[in-house]
């Protein structure tokens, strides 16, 4: 028999789950965890990395750069390791400590940078990156603007949904946190069926939803979900190829996570919580015959320690549901 041998070979072909939740139109879920690195970012860091060995672009001994709220870290780090590459990522201090230590087994450094940071502040995640780049001539991943991000997406998530529903697909969920997932999934999945909804999930606080809705920006507020949400236009968004796009609170993300987790075992990280609550509400209003798929972008092991975690969820203010006695 024949093995891989190199990870990156595993990443992709993730699998899509019913979710039984007693509506009308059909829920499926696509388990992006179910990826070696343990999220959608696998994708990505796959397609940019081997298209730039490819082009010698990167050679192995080289760095890589980039901002990350974690998980484009994990799956960059991964990969970099399997091609003998190096790896720095600015991230913001809330992000979970799961990810953080993840990204450093994988040989990843890390820079901790102010959450309430806006992008323009030199402190932030995006100008720590950028600037390394610039200072040391390390490869630069780019994820908010790289045109590859969505491509990583029209090439392999698109038509994985579209092949794994039959094309029976009739509205895309997704979270927008570069863009890129929802923007390479919805050229796909437009090019196929123009009559596919594309519904982007954007966390209360984050600009994206305004602009995407009007073309305007607007200030954004501190969130606590991690993974989507933006203070500034990113390039990987197209904004043309999404038909609405939904609102959700951290409540309403973190309460639908553990739901979904504990009701059918189905480990949602928080801005899966985001996706599936959109998805519900989305449900009411749709024809009944209609096929919703939802990205869960990773896995609730990744915020033990954050909205899994009782203790912070009071702690934050966030109210903590009520466990069934058998």
């Amino acid at each position: 028999m024949k093995y891989p041998t190199n990870v990156a070979r595993l990443v992709g072909n993730t699998p899509l789950i019913e979710i039984p939740y007693g509506g009308a139109p059909r829920l499926l879920v696509k388990l992006e965890y179910m990826n070696p690195g343990g999220s959608v970012k696998d994708r990505m860091a796959k397609y940019i990395i081997e298209k730039a060995l490819a082009a010698g672009r990167l050679k192995s001994g080289d760095t890589i750069v980039d901002n990350t709220s974690g998980n484009t870290g994990v799956g960059t780090a991964m990969i970099a390791a399997a091609y003998g590459l190096k790896t720095i990522f600015a991230t913001p201090e809330k992000t979970s400590q799961e990810k953080v230590d993840l990204i450093k087994a994988l040989g990843g450094q890390i820079i901790r940078t102010p959450t309430e940071a806006s992008w323009d502040d030199p402190r932030s995640c995006y100008q720590v990156a950028r600037r390394l780049a610039a200072e040391q001539g390390y490869f630069h991943l780019n994820q908010y603007h790289s045109q590859d991000n969505i491509a990583a997406h029209y090439g392999s998530t698109g038509p994985e949904i579209w092949e794994q529903t039959g094309g029976t697909v009739t509205h895309f969920i997704g979270g927008i946190g570069t863009g890129g997932t929802v923007s390479g999934v919805a050229r796909f999945l437009k090019e196929k069926n123009p009559a596919i909804r594309i519904i982007a999930v954007d966390p209360l606080g984050s600009m994206f939803a305004e602009y995407i809705r009007t073309g305007r920006t607007t200030p954004a507020n501190t969130y606590f979900v991690e993974g989507i949400g933006s203070d500034m236009v990113t390039q990987a968004l197209d904004r043309t190829v999404i038909d609405d796009v939904i609102t959700v609170t951290d409540e309403d993300s973190f309460a639908t996570a553990r739901m979904i987790t504990r009701k059918y075992g189905i480990m949602a990280g928080g801005s899966s919580g985001t996706v599936a609550w959109a998805a519900l509400e989305l449900a009411r209003e749709i024809p009944s015959n209609s096929v919703m798929v939802c990205i869960f972008a990773d896995s609730a092991i990744r915020y033990l320690t954050k909205c899994y975690s009782d203790d912070w969820m009071r702690n934050h203010g966030f109210k903590i549901e009520e466990v069934i006695k058998a």
